[in-house]
């Protein structure tokens, strides 16, 4: 496509719903009841009000270039060459994403659903799906992700909340016996759940229509991520237990096997639960690939990024069965965790300042 593409508030709000839901909704319970125990569903909540500080500082700095992506005001701000290298920088950050996460995927479909299917054949097919959804630009992506949102989103929202048929509120005690260290222990985990809207608006902040709203429309979409995770940690620890929840792998498909609706021909909501989660894993993905993309389109200053989506196909193939074991993922998606930590908290408020100052030079001159 030759035109810019023209991103609404309400696609923008898909955009970054979408773009953090669906990576760690299922193994998010495990991180958080490892540190937080009995208040991990209270750690999700501290985690995501310190991300809205992360949401403020991207628009704000965006704010300065209008008109420019974050691969582009990078170079203003940090020279071309230190530009180059923190464009490169975030491209490997973001593309840890997919691989980490739909190695876990993959895994995880086939210890409780393909357990005969070899994990080389899941990957290829989601990464089908991604290189053919992605390759034609921004907006039929977001059609896409429209669809799923008005579809699978809402379905999965209805078997989450069927979870509260089978909870314990025993589960839920001692609360804060421990005071509130642990709490802050089991929010850094969780940072890596919201991680997305950032990225959004650094990198299609250009694009969006009502400027002066992004910040309002990336605080809701935090918000209504915080309401859901915390739903779903809840109810996986008032079902299984903080105990329990903090050595299984996929807590919360463990924790939806047993919920049982009495009085119907349903049963086995685990399987409801992986049916509606593929979709949204999908899409979740093809946003993180097309980010990728983007961002290696800009720093190659091609004109299209059709080529680069597939490419990128094989290169996380690639990767994907480079990772040894479900163990060493957890590592390395442990420490790409903290590398996005200090790029929100670290980085982002240090261009920020850059940016200021070169306002004020300007202003003085």
């Amino acid at each position: 496509m030759n035109f810019l593409p023209r991103i609404s508030l309400m696609q923008f709000f898909v955009l970054c719903f979408i773009s953090s839901f669906g990576v760690s909704m299922s193994t998010l319970p495990r991180s958080v009841a490892e540190s937080a125990k009995e208040d991990m569903w209270l750690a999700v909540v501290v985690g995501g009000v310190a991300f809205l500080f992360t949401v403020w500082a991207i628009t704000k700095l965006s704010g300065y270039f209008p008109q420019q992506t974050c691969f582009e005001y990078h170079r203003i701000l940090l020279g071309s060459v230190l530009g180059e290298v923190a464009n490169v920088l975030l491209v490997l950050l973001l593309i840890t994403v997919p691989i980490i996460s739909i190695r876990s995927f993959i895994v995880a479909l086939k210890i409780y659903l393909l357990d005969l299917t070899p994990l080389s054949i899941i990957a290829i097919t989601v990464l089908s799906f991604i290189t053919y959804a992605g390759q034609y630009g921004l907006l039929p992506i977001i059609r896409t992700l429209q669809f799923v949102f008005m579809s699978s989103h809402l379905a999965l929202l209805l078997i989450i909340l069927l979870g509260f048929l089978a909870i314990k509120p025993s589960h839920y005690f001692p609360f804060m016996a421990q005071g509130f260290m642990p709490v802050l222990k089991g929010a850094i985990p969780s940072w890596y759940s919201y991680t997305g809207p950032e990225f959004i608006i650094s990198c299609l902040y250009p694009f969006i229509t009502r400027k002066e709203k992004v910040f309002k429309s990336g605080v809701v979409a935090v918000i209504v991520l915080m309401v859901v995770y915390t739903l779903i940690i809840g109810i996986v620890q008032g079902i299984l237990g903080a105990e329990e929840s903090a050595h299984m792998l996929i807590p919360t498909v463990i924790a939806y096997r047993s919920v049982e609706i009495p009085d119907t021909f349903i049963e086995r909501l685990d399987g409801y639960f992986f049916s509606l989660w593929i979709p949204v894993f999908a899409v979740c993905m093809l946003i993180w690939v097309y980010l990728v993309a983007f961002g290696m389109k800009q720093i190659c200053r091609l004109e299209y990024s059709r080529p680069v989506v597939v490419l990128l196909g094989p290169i996380i193939l690639y990767f994907i069965n480079v990772v040894p074991s479900v163990q060493i993922g957890s590592i390395i998606s442990e420490w790409t965790n903290y590398a996005f930590i200090v790029w929100d908290i670290g980085v982002l408020p240090l261009l920020i300042v850059l940016a200021w100052w070169k306002e004020k030079r300007k202003n003085i001159c």
